[in-house]
């Protein structure tokens, strides 16, 4: 039996102390016979820092690691050179704040073989530096968490879509056959404002492909306490809004139209989380930050703005 390449794919920047670790647990992993496995740590710094952590680490594992770097610092300008650093049947995305944890190749490795999908998307399970801290819609934004058994389907968009389980590609694989076949897969307009990720899984589900639940492979995500706090994840709520809106709407045929359509529906939830507002006055401190994040989310899909840079590193 011929054994399956997989690429493991590492954008990196500004976080080697995160990166380490992340390159030990990968080092860690009981490597599955029907699987060949590489490392690649895409540095979208301008000073490459993380290039001496590579080296070090890649020393000692038994997986190859290898650095390269990308620029500008934009997060799918990363991710594209990832891509086509190599020629792997197969491609992971982990993020520099996630561990793999026990196990996570060998719950990918039947699936890779056996299962007739696109992409594959595991657990997620936040850690956060203060966990007093972490608000109920922070454990739902940090998470990726679904009690349904593996091959299970997903969506992106549509009525089949699940509340609350965000199709990123923090933690996803990809059939490379099927899915990354442009040469930019991810948009690099969206590389400063996030949602480039769903971007590019909304356009793979219109072309007919197919994603799956994959609960054996899971990662453990650090969240640092500054993105607990309520205007980070306002923004963030904000921020995401757009991207749905901009995402659902751009590959339909007539994406103005459908632009139009997401803002009257935004309306109208405005309307209904304006009318239910003093209701939360009375409630605990949890429900009334959701309400704001809601409302947010809401302002996000009405905005005529430009997308709101999320990511734009500091200092620009």
């Amino acid at each position: 039996m011929s054994r399956i390449g997989l690429s493991i794919v590492i954008c990196t920047f500004h976080r080697n102390d995160l990166l380490r670790a992340l390159l030990k647990s990968v080092a860690a992993q009981e490597l599955p016979d029907s699987l060949s496995v590489s490392v690649v740590v895409v540095d979208n710094s301008d000073e490459g820092l993380a290039r001496a952590v590579v080296a070090e680490e890649a020393a000692k594992s038994p997986i190859p690691m290898r650095w390269i770097e990308a620029h500008p610092a934009n997060i799918s300008v990363a991710r594209n050179a990832g891509v086509a650093a190599g020629d792997t049947d197969f491609v992971a995305f982990i993020d520099d704040d996630q561990c793999l944890e026990p196990g996570w190749l060998t719950g990918l490795s039947s699936a890779l073989r056996e299962q007739p999908f696109d992409a594959w998307l595991g657990r997620v399970i936040a850690t956060f530096e203060k966990p007093d801290q972490a608000p109920r819609a922070a454990r739902m934004v940090f998470s990726r968490e679904l009690d349904r058994p593996a091959s299970f389907e997903l969506f992106a968009f549509g009525p089949k879509k699940i509340h609350g389980i965000g199709l990123a590609t923090n933690n996803a694989v990809f059939r490379r056959a099927t899915t990354l076949t442009e040469r930019e897969p991810f948009d690099p307009a969206l590389g400063v404002s996030g949602g480039e990720d769903y971007d590019l899984f909304c356009r793979l589900q219109r072309r007919g492909r197919r994603f799956a639940w994959l609960p054996g492979a899971v990662v453990s995500e650090f969240v640092p306490a500054e993105r607990c706090q309520r205007t980070y994840l306002q923004r963030r709520f904000y921020a995401g809004g757009q991207h749905f809106a901009r995402a659902v709407a751009r590959g339909g045929a007539h994406p103005r139209a459908a632009r139009w359509i997401i803002r009257a529906k935004a309306f109208v939830q405005a309307g209904l989380l304006a009318a239910r507002a003093p209701l939360y006055l009375f409630q605990g401190a949890d429900q009334r930050a959701d309400f704001g994040f809601r409302l947010a989310g809401v302002m996000g899909k009405l905005s005529f703005g430009a997308l709101y840079p999320l990511y734009q590193p500091k200092g620009k």
